[in-house]
């Protein structure tokens, strides 16, 4: 089982988003090199101890989420600028990821937004000014709006066999 360690999850003031996946001693390794570079603590035996017990397995427990599908009768490129400005200057508890998919025929939006729990996604969409947002940023520019709720369950990948 793959492994995961992700600083979101640890408060700090650098307010660090690095989030690590691979196998526990990928991680391990990767996240004490990260925690000496970024955060200032001393790579030792005892901090990768620290890291190995914090360590939560990758998968899909907990995270909860959306899918938008829309149709674009606005501008792309407004859109494009709009959920990156969401990203960057709102914070949301719990948002981890958004992806933007724009089909071949150049007019279907496919947003998925994942989160670490329902109760963080349902804040989000309990808040006056997310619906402002909303109201102000994004609807123009989207009709046919559909949203799918729920808890993500599976996260597969490839990995292709390295070249010899």
């Amino acid at each position: 089982m793959r492994k995961i360690a992700d600083c979101r999850l640890f408060p700090s003031e650098s307010r660090c988003s690095l989030t690590i996946s691979g196998t526990e001693e990928e991680v391990v390794r990767a996240a004490a090199e990260h925690s000496a570079s970024v955060h200032g603590h001393q790579d030792t035996p005892e901090l990768r101890e620290e890291i190995r017990s914090m360590l939560a397995d990758e998968g899909p427990a907990g995270r909860y989420g959306t899918v938008m599908i829309a149709t674009l009768t606005g501008d792309l490129d407004t859109v494009r600028r709009a959920t990156a400005d969401w990203v960057e200057h709102r914070t949301a508890a719990g948002f981890l990821a958004e992806e933007v998919l724009i089909g071949d025929d150049g007019r279907t939006v496919v947003v998925p937004v994942f989160f670490d729990s329902k109760q963080s996604y349902e804040r989000l969409a309990d808040d006056p000014g997310q619906d402002a947002w909303w109201s102000e940023k994004m609807a123009p520019h989207l009709t046919d709006v559909r949203w799918f709720d729920g808890t993500w369950q599976e996260a597969l990948s490839h990995v292709p066999a390295a070249a010899t």
